[in-house]
């Protein structure tokens, strides 16, 4: 009886081991936890909350317990806002069940700068006014506004030409490696592909700005590869005439429906997936960018340009976040901008003429790109339409026209100048 008894124990221990049941050690194992429970930030400083052992297609959620002393956003990206503690708690949610995976504590101390705002010993203020004073009437007087005027007109390319072989591959030249990558989009809610070419030399260590490329109406991430950005980016780099950077080859059709050449590409639902992507940009793929790759983050190394339809989306993006991106090229953009009625379909635009343009504080240090084949049969002349009102509103921008109809030939022209200037000015 006690080995019939013995040999039912093992039995049951070797299922219990198989399928899992009361092996809490395995279960915990598979479970999501947080990296670490406590950070901290100054104010103003942004650091992003890791969790490990993710669960693949689990949403995670951030919550803080006080906004004013730390926000976060739904990439877990927490940013400091005054001095303080408070705690953010983060849940995992499967399906329709939801589980805490924990709470981290916050620590937000102040810029060593906001220390020293207590007001100065009045024994320094007569040592500083005479030293002031000099020095403020003679910079007065050349003021910077002479100078602004010159900087609002239009910039002209000298030389709107491409070199002989400057898209094809040259003996003696590194070239960038291309990888197709998937990522998971809550603003769709599924996975979804881009294509993320990296720099000759790319050093994982490294830090790079980045530009992300918009493709055409009916095409997809994989529209620009024919166009060999990577060939035209690395011939530009051994030169010296560009700087390195991460380009990344996005799908701009944000929604489930997302492949090439849909049926319904002249339709609102389609357009309207393309308006869906500003959100998915900077909720998905910007975040993905940043925790995947040596991203620079910031403005200054921030690009985004496209072809056709891309144009017509890197301007609207590029317009309505001024404040996440300096950089914006349009290569034969597609009607939308403003109002329109073309093959039986009708937009409101994205802006009226009149609010095309940025806010004062980024008029100086945005540069904009507009280029279009002079003989452009699908376009026409909406690019020039574009390029009048910035040049009413006083925004500086480049644009230009070369012969040639609604092609690669003309946007692997435009991209090629666009490398040239991107991060530079």
């Amino acid at each position: 009886m006690k080995k019939c008894n013995k040999i039912l124990s093992l039995s049951l221990a070797f299922v219990l081991a198989v399928t899992g049941v009361g092996a809490s050690g395995a279960t915990a194992a598979k479970r999501a936890t947080l990296s670490s429970k406590k950070i901290s930030v100054k104010v103003g400083e942004k650091k992003k909350i890791k969790i490990k052992k993710k669960v693949k297609g689990a949403v995670y959620t951030f919550k803080s317990a006080s906004k004013k002393i730390a926000a976060v956003n739904k990439k877990g990206v927490v940013t400091g806002k005054k001095a303080g503690k408070t705690k953010v708690t983060v849940k995992e949610r499967i399906g329709k069940k939801t589980r805490k995976v924990g709470k981290v504590t916050v620590k937000v101390n102040n810029m060593p700068n906001d220390n020293v705002v207590p007001t100065p010993d009045q024994t320094q203020t007569p040592a500083i006014q005479p030293t002031v004073e000099p020095t403020v009437a003679p910079t007065e007087e050349p003021t910077p506004e002479p100078t602004v005027a010159p900087t609002r007109a239009p910039l002209v390319l000298n030389d709107t030409s491409t070199p002989s072989g400057f898209d094809q591959r040259q003996n003696g030249v590194a070239y960038g490696t291309l990888s197709r990558v998937t990522y998971y989009s809550t603003t769709v809610g599924k996975e979804r592909a881009m294509n993320v070419i990296t720099p000759p030399n790319y050093d994982p260590n490294g830090e790079y700005p980045v530009l992300y490329l918009c493709h055409g109406g009916n095409g997809d991430e994989g529209d620009w590869i024919g166009g060999n950005p990577e060939v035209i980016l690395g011939n530009l780099i051994a030169k010296d005439e560009a700087k390195p950077m991460i380009m990344v080859l996005v799908n701009c059709r944000a929604r489930m429906n997302d492949g090439a050449n849909p049926s319904d590409s002249l339709s609102l639902d389609h357009m309207a997936a393309w308006t869906n992507f500003l959100f998915e940009l900077q909720e998905d793929v910007m975040p993905y960018m940043e925790e995947n790759y040596p991203i620079l983050t910031g403005r200054e190394n921030t690009g985004i340009a496209g072809l056709s339809m891309g144009g017509r989306e890197s301007l609207y993006i590029g317009f309505k976040i001024p404040e996440k991106i300096a950089y914006v090229g349009a290569f034969s953009p597609a009607f939308g901008i403003f109002e329109y009625e073309n093959w039986g379909l009708y937009e409101t635009g994205y802006f009226t003429e009149e609010e095309f343009t940025l806010p004062e504080e980024y008029m100086q240090n945005t540069t904009c790109m507009i280029m279009n084949g002079a003989n452009d049969s699908m376009v026409r002349n909406e690019p020039e339409r574009y390029h009048n009102a910035l040049v009413n509103n006083g925004v500086n921008h480049y644009y230009y026209t070369i012969p040639g109809d609604h092609t690669m030939d003309v946007w692997k022209n435009g991209l090629y100048h666009f490398l040239k200037v991107a991060f530079y000015e």
